[in-house]
C-alpha cells in the first residue's frame, strides 16, 4: 500500500455530502501479486476493492462494517507489473443499517494514463461488537450535482431488499450445490486473525481472494493452461465468517463457452462447536488466454447428468446478460485501440 487519502468529513450528527465519504487508496503492483502473464491475479484485485469499500463504511458510519451484497462487475483491462492501481470507493446511500457504496479501480501507467479497469457497486452493513447491524446515526446529504447518484443508489438499495428477503434462511441451508457434477473441488482453511479486518470478523476481501484462488485453479485444470479472472456475478454474503471457524469452498464448472467457464462457488463456515453457516453461493468468470493474453479455445463441455444440463441453462441465460453488459460498458469505457 502506498497511500490512502481521506477526504475531510465535517464532525457529525452533521450532513456530509456523497464527495466528503471518498476514500482513496493506491497500490503498486509487485511481483508477488501477479500471474504467470505478469497481470495482476483478479483475486488481489477483488480483495482490495472490497477492502477500501469497508474503508469508507466504517468510517462513515463511526464504527465496524461488512460486506452485505457485491453486485456484478467485469475485469475490462490488465493490470501489469510495475503499474498503480487506485482505488477509490464512496458511499452514495444510507439506509436504517446499511450503505450503498461504489467502487471503482483505475489503473495508472509509468507514463501517468489512468485507464478505468473494474467497477462495481456494493452493500454494507454497520455491525455492534456482537455483529448485529446498528443503526446508522449519520446523515449523507448530496450536493445538487450528486441528486442523480443519490436517486440511483437508493433505486439499487430498494431493488437489493427485495433480492435479499430470504436471507434468514439462506445462512441455514448448507447443502452442497455442486455435488454431482464432475468438475469440482473442494477445500478447507481455518480463519486466522490475519484474515480479520475489524474485530474478529473475516475480510470480505479476504473471503473473494480465497474464492478466487480456489476457482482460478479449477479453470485451469479445465482448460489445460492460464486462466484469468473476467467477471464476478452479483453475490449476497448471509452469514460473517468469525476468526477461528473452519471455512469451506466448493467449486463446481456450471458451463462452458468457447473460451470461458462460469464457477459456482459456495461458502460454509463452521464454528468450534459445529454449528454451520451458510455465507454466499457466488459466480465467478474465467477465460482461457494464450502465452499472449488472446482468449483461447477451451475443451468442449457436454453436460451427461440432468443437473449438470439445468445448470448449464442456466450459466448460458447468465452468459447472455453478462455479454450483453459487458458490451454496454465497452462501449462506454474503452477507446477503439485499447
Amino acid at each position: 500500500m502506498i497511500m490512502l487519502k481521506l477526504m475531510s468529513i465535517k464532525e457529525y450528527t452533521n450532513m456530509v455530502s456523497i464527495k466528503e465519504t471518498e476514500v482513496v487508496l493506491v497500490e503498486a503492483v509487485q511481483p508477488f501479486d501477479i500471474n504467470s502473464l505478469g497481470n495482476l491475479f483478479g483475486g488481489r484485485m477483488l480483495e482490495w476493492m472490497a477492502n477500501i469499500g469497508t474503508v469508507a463504511a466504517t468510517r462513515f458510519s463511526r464504527g465496524p462494517a461488512v460486506l452485505a451484497y457485491l453486485d456484478r462487475h467485469f475485469f475490462i483491462r490488465p493490470v501489469r507489473l510495475g503499474e498503480f492501481v487506485i482505488l477509490k470507493a464512496r458511499v452514495e446511500y444510507v439506509g436504517t443499517s446499511s450503505m450503498e457504496v461504489r467502487i471503482e479501480a483505475w489503473k495508472e501507467s509509468l507514463g501517468g494514463k489512468q485507464e478505468l479497469v473494474t467497477m462495481t457497486t456494493a452493500s454494507y452493513v454497520a455491525i455492534d461488537e456482537y455483529g448485529v447491524p446498528r443503526p446508522i446515526n449519520n446523515v449523507l446529504e448530496p450536493a445538487d450535482n450528486e441528486r442523480q447518484l443519490y436517486e440511483e443508489a437508493k433505486k439499487r438499495y430498494e431493488e437489493r431488499r427485495k433480492k435479499i428477503g430470504d436471507r434468514k434462511f439462506k445462512r441455514f441451508d448448507i447443502t452442497d450445490p455442486t455435488r454431482g457434477l464432475r468438475w469440482r473441488v473442494d477445500s478447507s482453511r481455518w480463519a486466522t486473525p490475519s484474515d480479520a479486518f475489524v474485530g474478529n470478523l473475516v475480510s470480505g476481501g479476504r473471503l473473494l481472494a480465497w474464492l478466487d484462488e480456489i476457482a482460478g485453479l479449477l479453470a485451469a485444470r479445465y482448460s489445460g493452461g492460464a486462466a484469468v479472472t473476467g467477471s464476478v456475478d452479483e453475490t449476497a454474503f448471509y452469514a460473517p465468517i468469525r476468526v477461528g471457524d473452519i471455512v469451506t469452498i466448493r467449486a463446481g464448472i456450471t458451463y462452458v463457452g468457447k473460451a470461458s467457464m462460469e464457477i459456482m462457488l459456495d461458502v460454509i463456515a463452521e464454528g468450534a462447536y459445529g454449528h454451520a453457516r451458510h455465507v454466499c453461493t457466488a459466480y465467478y468468470t474465467y477465460v482461457h488466454v494464450d502465452s499472449n493474453g488472446r482468449p483461447a479455445p477451451v475443451p468442449e463441455y457436454v453436460p451427461v447428468n440432468d443437473y449438470e444440463k439445468s445448470l448449464f441453462t442456466e450459466g448460458e441465460r447468465r452468459r447472455q446478460v453478462r455479454d450483453e453488459e459487458l458490451t454496454r460498458i465497452k462501449r462506454m469505457w474503452m477507446s477503439p485501440e485499447s
